[in-house]
């Protein structure tokens, strides 16, 4: 039990960060630095939304996908050439009616955008898991509370989203260059989640609508679903810790955090 792993969820951003040497940037450097080399990292990703099952990807090689248009080249040829774990993948799947294994993914700019920094040397397997979309997020809350086996097997499990993610209402701030800036309900919202989550009070979470903010700074739950699969995996005696915090763009919360 002392060599449980801990969990992390990280506000991704742009997938320009990859790039990027800035203050967020060396916050992931710093935490991945932190701890011990894990066997195996499962990334619960934004940007892998699947409906009516949750797959969880078994390649021994995945490839590096560049889900996004319009960036640079250099963003579009960047690789994490990372080892798969496709054993971990296959007792995971194997271990539940709800996951089911697949090799028809990746890793998605969700997870190699912050992965890059987190573990530079990209020598650690990593695999992803889906998001059944089609499901309420009390489902997603049980869901992870049946992957707390592989912390003690030695995998991470990193959450990766954005518990405050408008982007329409960020992009004409984007336009213009206005990167330090936020909304009012952007803050209210981001200051009323960092409490809930140092209370650990996930029915809250799960009920963020009714939250000061909640609908303007959640319009779609795909990015905020995987910090619930973080918070969930909190045992009794452990803490959120903030390791970074940051409201972007008008509508973007670049808010992370530990779980030990």
């Amino acid at each position: 039990m002392s060599n449980i792993q801990p969990v992390w969820f990280i506000g991704h951003g742009s997938p320009m960060n990859a790039l990027a040497d800035n203050p967020f940037t060396a916050s992931l450097n710093t935490l991945g630095a932190s701890i011990a080399p894990p066997k195996a990292i499962l990334v619960v990703s934004a940007h892998w939304l699947t409906r009516g099952i949750t797959q969880v990807h078994s390649s021994p090689m995945p490839e590096t996908i560049h889900d996004f248009g319009g960036f640079p080249r250099a963003l579009h040829e960047f690789q994490y050439p990372a080892p798969g774990s496709p054993e971990t993948a296959k007792m995971l799947a194997s271990g539940s009616q709800k996951i089911q294994e697949t090799t028809e993914w990746g890793l998605d700019h969700g997870a190699w955008s912050v992965l890059c920094h987190l573990f530079p040397n990209h020598n650690i397997p990593c695999f992803e898991m889906s998001i059944d979309y089609s499901q309420p997020l009390a489902y997603h809350v049980t869901l992870a509370q049946e992957l707390q086996f592989l912390r003690e097997r030695g995998v991470l499990i990193v959450g990766s989203g954005n518990i405050v993610h408008n982007l329409q209402a960020s992009i004409p701030n984007l336009s213009m260059g206005q990167e330090h800036f936020a909304y009012d309900w952007a803050q209210e919202f981001d200051a009323w989640t960092m409490q809930k989550l140092l209370d650990k009070d996930i029915s809250s979470l799960v009920d963020y609508a009714r939250a000061p903010g909640g609908l303007k700074s959640v319009p779609t739950p795909d990015h905020y679903i995987p910090m619930l699969y973080a918070l969930a995996l909190a045992r009794k005696d452990e803490t959120v810790r903030f390791t970074y915090g940051e409201l972007v763009y008008g509508g973007i919360s670049m808010r992370c955090f530990e779980i030990a």
